[in-house]
């Protein structure tokens, strides 16, 4: 199972790196590429890939492809990543001294094949619950989207979450040119108001899809914020969305 869930990743990254190679109007000035679109590049840019990391090591990459194996292996074209915690970024997962996540967006200054990062962009963190919130959005979207919010219990405790409803998380859109919101993904959307309430263990991660086969947007570049609905909750993530 896990194998066949590497090699449909893979095929995900590379469908994603078949986008524009010169998206421009990202946020900060930055932008957004794939690890394959950052090669002989330089200067401040944001690039999404797939995370691998052996932290004993101070060996941190976003890869293009992911090699068929366990743990998996980062396939080039490959970028490295200098000034990562990446205790603070959600949805890691580990086996034998190997770290990696999916589709992450660290932003920074990129030189020589080697990024300092500033931020990873589109994740949050509470320090005093020790949550990390993660919204998960392809490189560039065409047609219909699928958002996938992770929130990860980082600390050494369980902790207890309340929601006020059968929603679990939102995204908006938001122009940047009117400073008008174009989208919210729950509009028109209903649920089961019973309260509900989880627990996460230590470590755990917690994955929500929040899809929408019927998305559709003029091309260009909106401003993305998502939260969670439940109490406590990290601060919202922030970040861009690509519409192809």
């Amino acid at each position: 199972m896990m194998r066949r869930a590497l090699v449909m990743l893979a095929v995900l990254l590379m469908a994603a790196a078949c986008g524009n190679s010169d998206r421009k109007g990202a946020v900060g000035g930055a932008p957004l590429l794939t690890p394959g679109e950052a090669e002989g590049r330089s200067g401040l840019v944001a690039v999404q890939g797939f995370l691998w990391a052996r932290p004993g090591d101070g060996d941190f990459r976003l890869c293009e492809l992911v090699l068929e194996s366990f743990p998996p292996q980062c396939g080039a074209p490959e970028v490295r990543l200098e000034e990562v915690d990446i205790t603070q970024i959600a949805g890691i997962d580990f086996s034998q001294n190997v770290f990696w996540a999916e589709q992450v967006r660290a932003r920074g200054n990129l030189s020589d094949g080697v990024l300092m990062v500033e931020a990873i962009e589109l994740n949050s963190v509470d320090p005093a619950t020790g949550l990390t919130y993660r919204l998960l959005v392809p490189v560039e979207v065409t047609s219909g989207v699928e958002f996938v919010a992770l929130l990860t219990n980082s600390s050494q405790k369980p902790v207890k979450l309340t929601f006020g409803s059968g929603q679990s998380a939102d995204v908006a859109l938001t122009d940047p040119a009117t400073g008008g919101q174009v989208y919210r993904w729950s509009t028109d959307m209903g649920f089961d108001m019973a309260i509900r309430e989880i627990a996460l263990a230590p470590g755990e991660t917690g994955r929500y899809l929040l899809s929408d086969p019927t998305f559709a947007l003029a091309a260009g570049v909106y401003e993305l914020e998502s939260w969670l609905t439940a109490s406590p909750a990290p601060p919202p993530v922030h970040g861009r969305i690509v519409v192809g």
